[in-house]
C-alpha cells in the first residue's frame, strides 16, 4: 500500500493530498528562502491521528514538517529535503479551557490570535492574551514556541515566557507532557517547581516533536489605559531614552519604529522619504492602572523624563494618543486594540522578510545605527522595529524588508539580510525565527558545547531524524 493510502486511512481521503496545487502552496512563503515542494500534505484533527502519522513516518524514515499557517517570515515551514510530508495542524483549532482563577487558556495548534481575542472578549471579558505585530490568523502556539515578541514583551519578555505547560507527540509517537499538567487536565497553572522540559520544544522549530496542547498565561484586562506617541532622534539617543523610561517600571509596553514605517502606516506610498527636520523614530507607549489616578501618576514619571530630553533636543516630543487618533483615524484605534491590523501595510508586495534579534542593552543603539546604514546601502526602505524586553533586561531590534519577488530584487534582499545578520552576530546578538542559513552562521560563532548539546537532544528525541530535518544544521 502506498504512503498516501496509508495516510488516507488515518485522516480520511479528504484530508490528505499529493496534488500539484497543494504541493505548490506549501512549498514557499513570503520570504526570499528557496522553495521546496513536499511529497504530500496531511491534516490531522486528533492527537491519536498525529501519533499514527509520526509512527508511520518514523518507521518509513519519511521526513515531516509541522505547519499551521506559515506566517513566520523565516522560511521555517519550507521543507529542506525532498520527499517530506507537511503535517498541517490548522484543523486542531479548539480553545479547550480557560481557567479564570489561575488565568490561563489551554489551546490547540490551530488557535489563532483572532480566535483567542474573539473568544476571550465574548466569554471572559475581564481577561486578555497578548498580541504581536502579525496577521490575526497567526497561530498563538507557533508564536509562543518560536519565542517571538508581543505587546506585553516590554514588561514580561518573549512569548515563550507565557507558556505554562505543553502536551507533545514525540517523533516516535509517544505522548509526553511538561509543566504542572503532568498532574491532570485541570492543572495547567505553571512550569515550576519541576525540571523545565518546555525547553525541549520551545525554540526548536518543530525539530523535536509536535506540540498538541499548550497552556498560555492570560492577564487581567486593565481598568484604565493611557497611550502616547514618543518622537525621538538618533539611534543612540532613542535607545538611551527608552532604557531610562522602561527602567522606571511604569510602562506596560513600548513599540518603537522608524518614522518611515510610521508614514507607511499612514498610507504614504513608496518610496517613503524622511526629511532632515523630522524626528527619526516614534514609540507607542502604554501605561495602565487600577485607577485613573494611578495611570496619571505613572504618566507624570514618563513626562518628566521626556521633558528633560526635550530640553537638549526639541524634536523629542510626547504626543497624547487622542491627537494621534485625529491624524490616523480608526487605524490608531486598531493599533492599540489589536495590532495585527497594522501588518497589512507590510504585505503590499509578495515578498516580506526580516533579520530580527535580541541583544544586550549596551549594544542596542550601535546595532540600530549600523543596521540602518546597511539597509540604506542596499537601497531598501528603513523599516526598523525595536522593543525594550523584559523590563529592559535586553532589547529587540529587527529590520523588515518588503519587496517584489523579482529575481534581481531577491538577490539584493539576500545580500542585505546576510550583511545585517553578520553585523548583528558580531555584536553578540541572538537571532530569532532563524532560517537555515542564519542558524548555520549562529552555530558557527557560538560555544561548541551548545552545538553538541543540541545534537544530543535532537538525537535522543528524534533518533531517525525525521522531524523538520536540517533545521539549525541538525
Amino acid at each position: 500500500m502506498s504512503l498516501l493510502n496509508r495516510l488516507s486511512e488515518i485522516v480520511g481521503p479528504d484530508h490528505v493530498s499529493d496534488g500539484p496545487a497543494e504541493r505548490y502552496v506549501y512549498s514557499f512563503d513570503m520570504t526570499e528562502n528557496e522553495p521546496c515542494r513536499p511529497a504530500a500534505v496531511v491534516m490531522p484533527v486528533t492527537v491519536a491521528e498525529i501519533q499514527r502519522i509520526l509512527r508511520l513516518a518514523n518507521a518509513e524514515r519519511v521526513p515531516v514538517v509541522p505547519f499551521i499557517t506559515g506566517q513566520n517570515v523565516g522560511g521555517l515551514t519550507i521543507p529542506q529535503v525532498e520527499g517530506a510530508i507537511v503535517i498541517d495542524l490548522k484543523r486542531m483549532n479548539r480553545i479547550l479551557d480557560v481557567d479564570e482563577e489561575a488565568m490561563y487558556a489551554v489551546i490547540e495548534p490551530g488557535v489563532t490570535f483572532g480566535h483567542m481575542k474573539r473568544y476571550l472578549d465574548l466569554h471572559h471579558p475581564g481577561l486578555r492574551y497578548t498580541y504581536p505585530l502579525a496577521p490575526p490568523f497567526t497561530s498563538v502556539m507557533a508564536n509562543a514556541l518560536l519565542q517571538g515578541l508581543c505587546d506585553l514583551s516590554t514588561r514580561h519578555g518573549a512569548m515563550a515566557n507565557f507558556i505554562n505547560g505543553i502536551e507533545a507527540v514525540l517523533p516516535t509517537g509517544e505522548v509526553v507532557r511538561a509543566g504542572s499538567c503532568i498532574m491532570g487536565d485541570d492543572n495547567w497553572f505553571g512550569r515550576f517547581p519541576l525540571p523545565d522540559l518546555i525547553g525541549l520544544f520551545s525554540g526548536w522549530q518543530g525539530m523535536t516533536g509536535i506540540v498538541t496542547k499548550m497552556a498560555v498565561q492570560l492577564w487581567p484586562k486593565p481598568l484604565h489605559v493611557r497611550y502616547a506617541a514618543l518622537f525621538t532622534v538618533g539611534e543612540h539617543d532613542t535607545t538611551a531614552l527608552l532604557k531610562r523610561l522602561v527602567r522606571t517600571q511604569v510602562l506596560d509596553d513600548a513599540d518603537c519604529m522608524s518614522i518611515s514605517l510610521v508614514k507607511m502606516l499612514l498610507g504614504v506610498p513608496p518610496p517613503v522619504e524622511v526629511f532632515p527636520d523630522e524626528p527619526q523614530y516614534a514609540t507607542l507607549l502604554t501605561v495602565s492602572g487600577n485607577t485613573q489616578r494611578e495611570v496619571d501618576a505613572k504618566f507624570e514619571v514618563v513626562e518628566a523624563i521626556v521633558d528633560e530630553a526635550h530640553m537638549s533636543e526639541p524634536r523629542v516630543n510626547l504626543i497624547p494618543w487622542d491627537a494621534v487618533s485625529v491624524l490616523m483615524g480608526k487605524q490608531a484605534d486598531s493599533w492599540v486594540d489589536f495590532p495585527s491590523d497594522a501588518f497589512k501595510i507590510l504585505t503590499q508586495y509578495d515578498g516580506l522578510t526580516w533579520v530580527g534579534t535580541y541583544i544586550h542593552p549596551a549594544r542596542w543603539g550601535e546595532a540600530l545605527e549600523g543596521g540602518r546604514r546597511i539597509v540604506e546601502k542596499h537601497g531598501f526602505e528603513l523599516m526598523a522595529f525595536l522593543k525594550p524586553m523584559n523590563g529592559m533586561h535586553y532589547g529587540e531590534f529587527k529590520f523588515i524588508v518588503r519587496f517584489p519577488k523579482d529575481p534581481d530584487v531577491v538577490d539584493r534582499v539576500r545580500k542585505c539580510n546576510s550583511e545585517l545578520l553578520d553585523f548583528a552576530l558580531d555584536l553578540k546578538a541572538i537571532p530569532y525565527k532563524t532560517p537555515v542559513w542564519a542558524a548555520q552562521r549562529l552555530l558557527s560563532k557560538c560555544h561548541p558545547g551548545f552545538v553538541e548539546l543540541l545534537r544530543r537532544v535532537k538525537k535522543a528525541l528524534d533518533p531517525n531524524g525525521i522531524m523538520n530535518p536540517r533545521r539549525y544544521s541538525l
